[in-house]
Parts: structure tokens; C-alpha cells; sequence
């Protein structure tokens, strides 16, 4: 526990974004009070675990006066204890549960025994004609027949563990899809001893944010009510693209039943009780589809369809209706999309809440791996890293070697889904507001079986990760950086813009911009003169800034001095596909 259970009204305010990890998300909640001592959350942002981490800080900043973050604190004890517990795997899929955990551990032998513990039957049949070989060698004839009982007892420990085997890929070919590819549903089982993980997690929400019994979920307007806004990163699998949730638009619908296996029954109920049936517009033939986007929706969905681990964790089930399908008609349209876990696609959304000239810091909490080779002689135990560089150094990405297959399919699906996150978070104004926690291959991660002592450590290293940032982070300082790497790359857009829109002649029979906005008759857009005069008057003022830029070039010694040109302005999608000019919630393509 942290010194005191009381919090102050804080005299700073700051962003949040948290990296996921799965279980590494229980090195946020103490880094997460440090935090709060000096700074009021505004904007809370996650992926995967950091999801989770992002939505009880939205709540514990909601409950601040109500004793909040006093309730954080106290979540590493509570889950030094029940870790495992809230991972409970349906009845159906146990035996390949624990099969799955004995294979995390290493241990032929325990995979064994989860084998024949899991799939006595398909153990029993397949080692059947073994034990009958051995059998007819022990007893008929004069003599025992030791060839014949040695090929027995290799038939029998060969059925018993080829028969398990087969009988676990056929239960994960066939009962794993069903279950939306994930073993646990988030939801408590029969005989359980406490709430798994999604039932937990609504009920901490709810108490975290002050909320009586019977008055949650807690929700995305309770918090905008407040000042507090929380974002997470869902993958859906089925169009091959991240969403931030909240959405920023309403195409997607969910089903009452199939959420009602997912989320508790207050959760659900909220969400029926604020939103609308798709029936009349999309020609649901159930009569079970309501639009997902609300401005009321629980926060605890947020969480859930960021944490999806594949394997681990059901994906989240919505709809849509695909306009693509143009040969197709109503019903036959809508589509079933899987949201899996944020962390295929973003998995430390650093970019979350980025502004220009920024006012307030956005700080982040990233997890890396443990090298000694990278802690100086006597600091073996120095898991923090908070790079405050020095004037013309910069932070390169560390190596990860891998071996073997294994190791080289992950590094190529980790280069995939991590490189722009890991780009972004070494540009100078970006990562001296990075902290860094450093896990052995023990901790955090799938390690779903971690002893109490190294949840307590990790919380240990959560609370120093705070702190550090506390103390040596420089909002001045920090400013300034962010000016030196904005103001170079608004040049290069600016003078890129003026370039191409002085240029007199793009291609043979191609207008020049001027020319080209100012004619009518697009096929797309088809403005009025008067509007397309509007635009061109600003395009002119902007192509003028550029101008100007490029007539005066800055001096080749300050050029020397400024941060490496590491940054470059481009226009990319919105995750939540929202636009300043279209409200959240609109519907529309």
C-alpha cells in the first residue's frame, strides 16, 4: 500500500495512455496513483490490459472525492490472490484450458497429466489395442513373450498420448470457433469461486467510481459529464482495421443474445434501454439487433472488446451492413464482424490525445523486456527507464533477437502491428514523457499462474514508474521539445503545399490547382463558385505561408542544432472515423 489513502485535489493535469500486456496490466493501478497525487486525469487511453487500466483511472478519477484512487491502490492485494481466478474457462473448454496452461509452463509432464485429465476417454480407447497386445503376451503361451510386451507398452503410452491429442485439436477446431475463438467468455462459471474477469471488472468500475449498488454501469457521458474522456483500441478482424471505442460513427449493431453471454445483465439492459432497434432500416430478420454506438455506452465495453486475446478471450460479435455486396439484397447484407484484442493492431496507442503545442502532458506507460546487458554494473534490479536525453542524442529501438520458427513468426507479427506505435514513441517531445517497465519473460504476459509475490513486485515496479515520472518530468521542458519537432515539419508541409499548388502544369492535359478548383462540373463535390472562390482564398493563404518559408530558409547552424527531422505530417484514417464536422453517433458511410 502507498502512504496514505488520502488525495489531494491535484494542482496539474495530464493524459494517460497505457501499453497492453494482459496480465503486465498489474503494474498499472500504483503507477497510476502516483500519478494522481499531482495530476487530474483528463484523457485515459489503453489498449489490451491498458484498456482495463484506462477505464478503472477514468472511474477512479470520476470518484476521485468519493476515496477513487484509495480503491486502486488496493486492487494489486486483491489481485496478488485471484489472478487466475478471473480467467475461467466454459465447461466444454477446461480440458483444453489447462492443457494450454500446462503447456505455458514448460513442463512435459504437466502437459501429460492435463492430457489424460482432460481426455480420460480418448486416452482409455486409443491405448486399448496396447494394453490388449501387452495382454496376449503376458498370458498366452508358456513364457511371457517380451518383445510383444515391450511393443505393447509403447502402443499404450503412445494411445495415451496421441489419443488426448487428437481429441484436444479436434475440440479446438470445432468448439474454439464457436466460442469465438476464445476459451474464456469473461463471464463467472458454474462452481467458480469468485467473478471472472468481465463481471469483476464491472463491478470495480462501479465501485471505484462511487457508485451504490443498483446505480451502474458506469458510462462514457457519466464521465464527458466530468471532464473525462477514456479511449480504448478494438481490432476487427473482419474488415482487417483498428477501431478507437468509442466509435466515432454508427454502423454497427450488436446482438441482445449474444451479448447477454458476454456482459452482465445490467450492462446489457443499459445498452437496450439506450438505443434503438436496427429492425426497420437493416430488415433484421431476428429482431435481436440495436445499434451499438450510444452516447450512454457502459465503459466496461470498452474495456472488454480492447482485452479479446485470441485463444484466451472471446471476441466481441457485431454487425454491419456491407454496401459492398451489390448484387446482394436485405437481409443478406449485414455481416457478423469479430472484435478481437487492440493489441493486433495497436497496441500502445501513443498517438491518443496528440495535439499541437501541447498545454498539459500526455504521459505513457509502456512494458518492455528485462536485458540485464542494458542496466548499468550494481542496478540489476532497475526495471524503470525514463529517457530525459540530452541536447542532440537521440533513443534508438532496442534489438530483440528471437530463435527458432517460434520466435521468428512472432517478430514478424510483432514488426507488423507495433511499428508505427514503437516509431512514434522515440521522436524527441514523444519519448521523455514515456516510462518504461522492464519484465522478465516470467512476468506479466500469459503467465496467468504468477505467485503473489511477483504480482507484488510488479505493483512495486507500477508505483516506482509513477513516481519517476512525478519527479523528473518537465512540462517546460517537455514544451519546448514539441516545439523544436512540430514547427520544422509544419515548414516541410507548408512548402510542400506551396510547391504543388504553383506547379503550372501537374501531366500533359492536367489543370493546375488554382485552375482546377476554380472549374465546374465535378462528378464528385460539384461546389458553387462562390464556395470553390472560399477555398481557393485559403488554399492561397497557406501556399503563401509556404512561400514565404521557402524564401528563407533557416540558417544552416541552427538547422545543425534543431532534433533530428524524424517527424513528417501526412493525412491518415481516424481509427474512430470520427470528423470535427460530424458528431459522434451520426450515422452515415
Amino acid at each position: 500500500m502507498t502512504d496514505s489513502p488520502v488525495f489531494d485535489p491535484p494542482t496539474h493535469r495530464c493524459d494517460l495512455v497505457m501499453k497492453g500486456g494482459i496480465t503486465s496490466g498489474v503494474v498499472y493501478p500504483r503507477a497510476v496513483v502516483a500519478l494522481s497525487r499531482k495530476y487530474r486525469f483528463e484523457n485515459i487511453g489503453g489498449t489490451s490490459a491498458g484498456a482495463i487500466a484506462a477505464v478503472v483511472t477514468a472511474a477512479a478519477e470520476y470518484g476521485r472525492a468519493s476515496g477513487g484512487f484509495a480503491k486502486v491502490d488496493a486492487l494489486p492485494d486483491e489481485l496478488s490472490a485471484t489472478l487466475l481466478e478471473k480467467f475461467q474457462p466454459t465447461p466444454k473448454l477446461a480440458p483444453l484450458f489447462d492443457l494450454a496452461l500446462a503447456a505455458l509452463s514448460g513442463r512435459p509432464a504437466a502437459m501429460f497429466r492435463a492430457l489424460l485429465a482432460g481426455y480420460p476417454l480418448a486416452a482409455m480407447m486409443a491405448a486399448g489395442p496396447g494394453a490388449l497386445v501387452a495382454g496376449l503376451a503376458a498370458f498366452i503361451g508358456a513364457a511371457p513373450s517380451w518383445g510383444f510386451l515391450t511393443l505393447g507398452a509403447v502402443m499404450i503410452f503412445a494411445g495415451l498420448l496421441l489419443g488426448p491429442l487428437l481429441a484436444a485439436k479436434r475440440q479446438a477446431q470445432r468448439d474454439l470457433p464457436a466460442q469465438d475463438y476464445g476459451l474464456c467468455t469473461g463471464m463467472t462459471q458454474p462452481g467458480q469461486p469468485g467473478p471472472a474477469l468481465t463481471d469483476w471488472l464491472t463491478a470495480t468500475i462501479d465501485s471505484v467510481a462511487g457508485l451504490a449498488p443498483g446505480q451502474g454501469p458506469l458510462t462514457i457521458a457519466q464521465l464527458k459529464g466530468r471532464g473525462i474522456n477514456v479511449q480504448t483500441v478494438t481490432t476487427d478482424l473482419t474488415t482487417h482495421r483498428p477501431y478507437a471505442l468509442p466509435m466515432g460513427n454508427n454502423l454497427h449493431a450488436f446482438d441482445e443474445a449474444e451479448f447477454r453471454k458476454l456482459f452482465p445483465t445490467a450492462v446489457v439492459d443499459h445498452m437496450i434501454a439506450h438505443s434503438s432497434p436496427v429492425a426497420a432500416t437493416w430488415k433484421d430478420p431476428t429482431g435481436r439487433l440495436h445499434y451499438f454506438q450510444s452516447a450512454d455506452l457502459p465503459v466496461v465495453v470498452l474495456a472488454r472488446m480492447s482485452l479479446s486475446f485470441p485463444g484466451l478471450i472471446s471476441a466481441v460479435p457485431l454487425y454491419r451492413v456491407d454496401h459492398t455486396l451489390e448484387r446482394l439484397e436485405a437481409p443478406k447484407t449485414i455481416r457478423r464482424c469479430l472484435f478481437s484484442d487492440g493489441g493486433i493492431s495497436s497496441n500502445f496507442p501513443v498517438h491518443f490525445f496528440d495535439r499541437f503545442l501541447p498545454q498539459a502532458p500526455t504521459f505513457g506507460i509502456s512494458l518492455s523486456q528485462y536485458d540485464p546487458a542494458r542496466v548499468a554494473e550494481g542496478k540489476e534490479d532497475r526495471r524503470i527507464t525514463l529517457p530525459i536525453a540530452a541536447d542532440g542524442t537521440g533513443r534508438m529501438l532496442p534489438t530483440q533477437p528471437f530463435q527458432g520458427l517460434g520466435g521468428f513468426v512472432m517478430a514478424i507479427f510483432d514488426s507488423a502491428k507495433d511499428w508505427q506505435d514503437s516509431l512514434q514513441s522515440v521522436l524527441t517531445g514523444y519519448r521523455e514523457r514515456i516510462v518504461t517497465v522492464a519484465l522478465r519473460a516470467d512476468e506479466g504476459g500469459l503467465n496467468l499462474q504468477m505467485p503473489a509475490s511477483t504480482i507484488t513486485a510488479l505493483t512495486g515496479y507500477g508505483a516506482e514508474a509513477g513516481q519517476e515520472l512525478v519527479k523528473a518530468f518537465s512540462l517546460k521542458e517537455h514544451r519546448w521539445r514539441r516545439f523544436l519537432t512540430e514547427l520544422p515539419a509544419i515548414e516541410d508541409m507548408l512548402t510542400g503545399f506551396a510547391e504543388h499548388w504553383d506547379a503550372v502544369e501537374p501531366g500533359p492535359g492536367d489543370l493546375a490547382y488554382p485552375a482546377l478548383v476554380a472549374e465546374r462540373g465535378r462528378a464528385a463535390y460539384d461546389l458553387t463558385a462562390a464556395e470553390r472562390r472560399i477555398l481557393a482564398e485559403r488554399a492561397e493563404l497557406v501556399a503563401g505561408l509556404g512561400r514565404a518559408l521557402a524564401a528563407k530558409p533557416l540558417p544552416a547552424k541552427l538547422e545543425a542544432a534543431l532534433p533530428i527531422r524524424r517527424a513528417g505530417l501526412r493525412i491518415t484514417a481516424n481509427m474512430d472515423d470520427s470528423s470535427p464536422l460530424q458528431p459522434q453517433g451520426k450515422s452515415g458511410e
